[in-house]
């Protein structure tokens, strides 16, 4: 007997000295008071863990084994609330920030509202009822090959695609261009908040925040709520975490793209918090070791550093954080570097180009509970980007002449204002503001490039970008929500913006109606109009007339309205036993104020077909276009060590020009598909063994074809303008995986990965080559075939 108990106590004491601790807080969604006596409880466990909130809305769970869990949370008068199975690891606590929805009517609990165990996934932001779902930060490591990037991420949701190349993390939502994306920090907009970022562009190479900082966030993909404006495809709308406000705590992650380091814990016990992350990076390691993600000659460096510090009040009614990022990225092009290899008809063999792209944001948030129905949230932050990209050509001397000089900076000052009240148990008010104090300098000057025997003495003088300054971009908006009853739900509302720098603006309503038939299912129809103006730059494109005083600039562009575009999306949510859910939207789109060549009848360009810059000649908004299709999911939220998610998409993307030409966009694919799954197994000593996969399937992404014989008469591309965008290449087809091991100790966690981006290295068509010699087309690939991500990480 003496020798049983002596083994049991051997076998326990593992999990005895790795016991950890799940607490959090429970509050009222709408009002943010805290809610004392809800049930807290850790699902099919044995035997049962659970606890009660206290006044302040506290809870606190101890003596876990690490793993994961479920945790349920229940409150008279409200909608349970469950989670997915969170990690609980041996180094780290975990943290819950619960938020309830109050029941309407007479329904009772979990009789007739629709539950979050229910439906995982749904929106941080209830009032985004269709095309939207939210997202974790360990869901953006889980993925395959999501390299802890949102952006990434998103390729696999239904309706998106990848943008420019591999390399990149542009996404294309239901056949709009990049530009037309949202990001959104802390309850303010941001500029493109990418490394290696783009002019006239949302995306880049990876994200300036590292996802260690994540809270659960939301991304959308149309028919936004009222709060979203200047957007015309979809939203980002990011949430920083609080750190630890009770102990502190390590991350370190090693890895072939460089160095993560985290730390995060209490500044004041119990009442603040610091969470802090560092990243440094350089695909040199990758590049020598064969694996090219860009190009052979292409050397790449980041780092970035974010952070959020969170205070609470004396009186518990008060809420303060500190937040910010900023970061470093550049980018370089080099020559071959024997001029005598250099290959006189690759281009490349003889530039030298410079891409830098920098970018800072910071704000302080105020959030204060007025009383026990309402709540308000003020923001004030300061944020800055600069792109400067410089290409030089060489000759066999070496002797160098820049051909492109490019510079856009952008600073501004922003403040938001929300209010939100709840009038009662079925109607809720939402309303706030944003206003942008913008300084900009954009300035491009570029010619041709020359031709290598015409480098002594050229002169580039070509100015077609130039402009300074500073604007205004003002923002207002309210929503009403209403419970018509347990069943039937509406939200209508309005986003009016407006631009000072020309004086052009918009008033976009929006509305949608949520129907439950079911326990377990949801149909919902949404409305909503959607503006966003151009790049600033492009309102400063300087056209050069020659008079008799001498060469004089005006800029043709300044006066153009926002693009506009209607959505509507009808959606229909089922969910089957087994965390298994069936989710299918039909939308369409109508764009319309669409800037277009002006006064060129040839012309068949149309601004949103540009994956970035802006346009150096004069354009006219009466374009018009049209996306429409349908997005299908099947997904099984994480459950028994599986998920999977498989989308379909199929879809029509067009334009139109002012004399009724319409032609297939840029990115009418016409399919995109992905399949999407992993597993884990759980060892009997503790240890975690994941493996995924991604297979991406979609249309292949379309071309102008030459006009051959203006081609050869000129030497040089000429696309057929009768005919753009009419030929597509063969489809786009990748499949990524990830294998990673998960492991506990005591005082540590570690994790060991390998995720790899492409396993079968086929290398996808990214560009067209012209030979003017042969008056022939080739297809060109990018160089980022197999590219392999191991890295260690390292808790404590």
């Amino acid at each position: 007997m003496k020798a049983f108990l002596i083994s049991l106590m051997l076998c326990t004491l593992p999990g005895i000295l790795m016991a950890q601790i799940i607490r959090g807080t429970v509050i009222d969604r709408d009002s943010r008071q805290p809610r004392q006596g809800a049930r807290i409880e850790v699902q099919d466990v044995s035997p049962p863990v659970g606890a009660i909130t206290d006044a302040a809305g506290r809870f606190r769970l101890e003596g876990l084994s690490p793993g994961r869990y479920s945790i349920r949370c229940q409150l008279a008068g409200y909608v349970p609330w469950t989670s997915d199975p969170l990690i609980l690891s041996s180094a780290k606590e975990l943290v819950l920030d619960i938020e309830l929805r109050e029941t309407v009517g007479e329904a009772t609990l979990g009789q007739v509202e629709i539950t979050a165990e229910e439906y995982p996934h749904q929106a941080v932001n209830d009032l985004s009822v269709v095309s939207t779902r939210s997202f974790s930060a360990e869901e953006t490591q889980r993925y395959a090959a999501s390299v802890n990037d949102p952006g990434r991420m998103a390729l696999t949701f239904p309706g998106v695609q990848q943008g420019g190349d591999d390399s990149e993390n542009d996404i294309i939502i239901r056949g709009n261009s990049s530009f037309g994306m949202l990001w959104r920090l802390e309850g303010i907009d941001i500029p493109n908040p990418n490394h290696f970022a783009k002019p006239g562009s949302s995306g880049g190479g990876i994200t300036v925040f590292s996802a260690q900082l994540l809270d659960r966030s939301d991304f959308s993909t149309g028919a936004m709520p009222a709060e979203y404006g200047n957007a015309l495809s979809g939203a980002f709308d990011v949430h920083f975490r609080k750190g630890n406000m009770d102990r502190r705590e390590y991350r370190i992650k090693l890895g072939l793209l460089g160095l993560d380091f985290a730390t995060e814990g209490p500044i004041s016990r119990g009442r603040s918090s610091y969470l802090v992350n560092y990243r440094y990076s350089t695909l040199g390691l990758l590049n020598r070791a064969g694996f090219h993600l860009v190009g052979e000659r292409v050397d790449n460096d980041f780092q970035d550093l974010s952070f959020n510090l969170a205070f609470e009040g004396k009186d518990g009614k008060g809420f303060w954080t500190v937040f910010g990022m900023g970061g470093l990225s550049k980018e370089r092009y080099r020559p071959v570097a024997d001029p005598l290899a250099r290959d006189s008809t690759r281009s490349n063999h003889w530039e030298d180009r410079v891409r830098r792209a920098n970018m800072t944001a910071g704000g302080i948030t105020y959030t204060r509970l007025i009383d026990e129905r309402s709540h308000l949230k003020l923001v004030v932050a300061g944020m800055a980007g600069l792109i400067d990209w410089q290409y030089d050509v060489l000759d066999r001397e070496d002797r160098r002449f820049r051909y492109n000089d490019e510079t856009y900076r952008d600073s501004r000052m922003t403040a938001s204002l929300t209010y939100h009240r709840k009038l009662s148990s079925r109607t809720r008010l939402k309303a706030g503001a944003f206003a942008n104090q913008i300084f900009f300098t954009f300035y491009r000057e570029a010619t041709a490039r020359p031709a290598l025997s015409d480098l002594v003495g050229y002169q580039n003088e070509n100015v077609s970008i130039d402009g300074r300054g500073q604007t205004q971009l003002l923002q207002a908006y309210a929503q009403l929500s209403h419970y018509l009853s347990p069943r039937w739900t509406v939200h209508a509302g309005v986003h009016a913006l407006g631009l000072t720098l020309n004086g052009t603006g918009a008033v976009d309503p929006r509305l949608s109606l949520r129907f439950k038939p079911g326990d377990r299912s949801t149909l919902s129809l949404a409305y909503g109009l959607h503006s966003q103006h151009l790049p600033l730059g492009q309102y400063f494109y300087a056209q050069a007339d020659t008079t008799p005083a001498g060469i004089t600039y005006r800029q043709p562009n300044f006066e153009l309205p926002f693009i506009r575009s209607h959505h509507l999306v009808l959606s229909y949510n089922q969910l089957f036993a087994g965390r298994l859910r069936l989710q299918v939207e039909a939308y369409g789109q109508r764009q319309f104020q669409v800037p277009v060549a002006a006064n060129d009848p040839t012309s068949t360009f149309w601004m949103l077909n540009q994956q970035s810059g802006v346009s150096i000649f004069p354009l006219a908004s009466t374009g018009t276009g049209w996306n429409y299709g349908v997005d299908v999911a099947l997904e099984k939220f994480f459950s028994q060590g599986i998920f999977f998610l498989f989308t379909a998409s199929r879809f029509e993307s067009t334009y139109g020009l002012p004399d009724g030409r319409t032609f297939n966009t840029r990115y009418a694919t016409e399919y995109v598909t992905t399949w999407t799954l992993g597993k884990e197994f759980t060892f009997k000593k503790g240890g975690v063994l994941q493996v995924g996969a991604r297979v991406m399937y979609n249309g292949g992404f379309r071309y102008t074809p030459p006009d051959f014989v203006l081609s050869q008469q000129e030497g040089r591309y000429i696309p057929d303008e009768e005919n753009p965008w009419s030929t597509q290449v063969e489809p786009y087809f990748r499949i990524d995986s990830r294998i990673s091991y998960r492991r506990n100790r005591k005082g540590r966690a570690t994790i060991l990965s390998l995720d790899i981006q492409n396993l079968t290295d086929r290398r996808n068509t990214n560009r067209l080559d012209y030979n003017a010699a042969t008056n022939s087309l080739s297809y060109g690939t990018h160089p980022s075939g197999f590219i392999p991500v191991l890295s260690y990480q390292i808790d404590f």
